[in-house]
């Protein structure tokens, strides 16, 4: 899901996601092949944390073109755990940049550098998952931002959950908000291979054409 949850991989431990992602756009569509996401646990509590992607761009108006969406270098500290607290809480830091500028200049990656500073909480109730995120978000070029989201999930079988996000950015007066709704599916195969499928759509977007996005991936556990 878009949203970001407290949890950590445990120490010397990995969490790494690979995953085919898209989003779709009226006259465009992008393609992550594939989406790389990789944690590493320092500690029961810390998480390292590298991101990126190849895209692949197709406009209606002219061919494909390719490139690397933005990096993103991150550093997560839970300091609040469920079994002690009632609930867990953490913070998530990072900074996304542009390793290509090419990648800007054809519409790829967003421009300047931006920085992110969201926490997040979560809670488990039998059954149930709640999950919550909020914090700034500031960029080098262009307005500083609020991103937000919640994600509510139940467990339906003992290797399977199904889940619901509603999440957003908007200005820090809270307007011109962008919102999309997102349902995903997490299945166990085995403890260390885990599927996670969702797709969603923007339901506000004021500045452009309300986005279709999917993903395909799978959490690998080591």
């Amino acid at each position: 899901m878009i949203t970001d949850d407290p949890g950590t991989p445990g120490p010397g431990k990995w969490e790494n996601n690979v995953a085919i992602t898209f989003e779709h756009r009226s006259g465009e569509t992008a393609y992550d092949l594939p989406a790389i996401d990789l944690n590493y646990g320092v500690g029961e509590r810390i998480q390292l944390t590298l991101e990126s992607a190849p895209v692949i761009l197709k406009r209606s108006d002219h061919g494909p073109v390719g490139g690397f969406a933005g990096t993103e270098a991150a550093l997560k500290w839970r300091f609040l755990d469920q079994d002690a607290s009632g609930f867990d809480m953490s913070m998530f830091p990072r900074v996304i940049f542009n390793v290509l500028q090419s990648s800007v200049r054809r519409g790829i990656a967003e421009e300047g550098t931006r920085f992110q500073i969201p926490f997040q909480i979560a809670r488990t109730f039998g059954p149930w998952h709640a999950d919550a995120e909020f914090g700034p978000l500031a960029s080098s070029v262009g307005r500083s931002e609020w991103l937000y989201g919640i994600v509510g999930g139940v467990d339906v079988a003992k290797s399977t959950m199904l889940m619901a996000e509603l999440h957003g950015t908007s200005r820090m007066n809270f307007t011109r908000n962008i919102l999309t709704v997102n349902f995903g599916l997490r299945h166990e195969f085995t403890k260390t291979r885990i599927l996670i499928i969702s797709m969603g759509h923007e339901i506000r977007s004021p500045d452009q054409p309300l986005a279709l996005i999917g993903y395909f991936g799978m959490q690998l556990l080591y």
